[in-house]
């Protein structure tokens, strides 16, 4: 059946809360402080703020929507607790007509993202509206339907879930296994010796690899992007090939304890601007991700207003080297770990695509559920 979204539905907005109004800790009576960065970046410190009251409050399961950003205007989100900034609206379903988990994967169809993002005015920041939602039509089964279509769904983004949490554990484990090896020593070994990045690493300027217009033409949205901060499909001008590091050189980027945020990219990838991208020259690259991981770059952060680190910076930091026994030793079982990650991320690609393909066919009823095996 065929519902106007304004008949199943109403919204409620996010309270708006200043910096200074903000905590890095519960005072004991505040609530956790919902951002839209919450949702785009999971190494972001939590906020709290005081507590305004259950019109602003979501729960992990209720639904809500991000009013505004380039790449997140329209998306739906759940799965967080707290107060919701005002860039962000609940969206309070009638359950005895629809689940919020259903409604969730219905407008996270591209096509309808699509659709919200050029029903609004401004091309610079995009921004949705409850208008713009109102009179949305949505087409909804029964509930037992939805649930059939929720689990299919839902088991996808479980698997998904699971390799992510491998992953964590994989960079674990190499952490460990890096301290082990080479910071658990009372001195350095006679045989080993502190080089400068660039000595053991190449460090590419994404600006020195351009993209014909032609080869853009040519693969418009195949390959992933990777940014600074982000992860889109779509074309960008710096081109790489093979198995690199990436690391933003946005100050921004770097968790509170100093460790730099890196990305483990291989096979053809577009590269902003604003990033490093690092390969392994006397080391193998996947050694080099562990030595960054575990080195502090807060002292090479320059800039106050725009903090970012800069090409020169890096290729001065200072890395242990061990000697060749050693190396060999820690890179056979490290680039076996980051061969499993690898087939996780692979994997994950396989499924994301494969739920994207599903998701449209699922809600239009292309699909029957009763042939598909549980």
């Amino acid at each position: 059946m065929k519902y106007r979204l304004e008949e199943i539905a109403t919204f409620s907005q996010g309270k708006q809360v200043s910096l200074k109004e903000q905590y890095s800790y519960n005072k004991g009576n505040s609530q956790r402080f919902i951002r839209i960065v919450d949702y785009t970046n999971p190494n972001e410190p939590i906020r709290f703020i005081d507590d305004y009251g259950k019109k602003y409050y979501a729960t992990k399961d209720d639904l809500v929507m991000i009013r505004y950003g380039s790449q997140t205007a329209g998306k739906v989100v759940m799965g967080k607790s707290g107060i919701i900034a005002n860039n962000m609206f609940k969206i309070n379903l009638n359950n005895k007509i629809v689940s919020n988990k259903y409604m969730y994967y219905y407008l996270s169809q591209k096509n309808i993202l699509n659709y919200l993002r050029s029903a609004q005015s401004s091309s610079t920041m995009p921004a949705i509206n409850f208008g713009m939602l109102n009179n949305f039509v949505v087409n909804i089964p029964k509930l037992e339907k939805q649930e059939e279509i929720v689990r299919i769904l839902e088991g996808l983004d479980k698997k998904i879930e699971l390799n992510n949490k491998v992953n964590d554990s994989l960079f674990d484990l190499g952490d460990t296994l890096y301290k082990e090896y080479f910071e658990s020593k009372a001195e350095l070994p006679r045989d080993w010796k502190v080089c400068k990045l660039k000595e053991i690493a190449n460090n590419y300027d994404a600006k020195r690899k351009p993209m014909s217009s032609r080869e853009r033409e040519k693969h418009p949205g195949k390959y992933p992007y990777y940014g600074a901060a982000s992860i889109i499909d779509y074309v960008k001008d710096y081109i790489f090939d093979g198995i690199y590091l990436l690391m933003g050189e946005d100050g921004t980027v770097v968790t509170n304890d100093g460790t730099p945020i890196l990305q483990y990219i291989w096979g053809k990838t577009w590269v902003n601007n604003h990033a490093h991208v690092l390969e392994g020259k006397m080391i193998s690259t996947e050694h080099l991700m562990f030595c960054l991981r575990n080195y502090n770059v807060t002292n090479i952060i320059t800039g106050a207003v725009q903090p970012k680190i800069n090409q020169e910076n890096m290729n001065n930091i200072s890395i242990v080297l061990a000697d060749e026994k050693t190396n060999k030793k820690y890179e056979k079982t490290i680039n076996l770990i980051m061969k499993q990650y690898k087939s996780n991320i692979e994997e994950n690609r396989k499924l994301e695509q494969l739920r994207e393909t599903l998701l449209p066919k699922l809600m239009n009823g292309e699909i029957k559920l009763d042939k598909i095996e549980n």
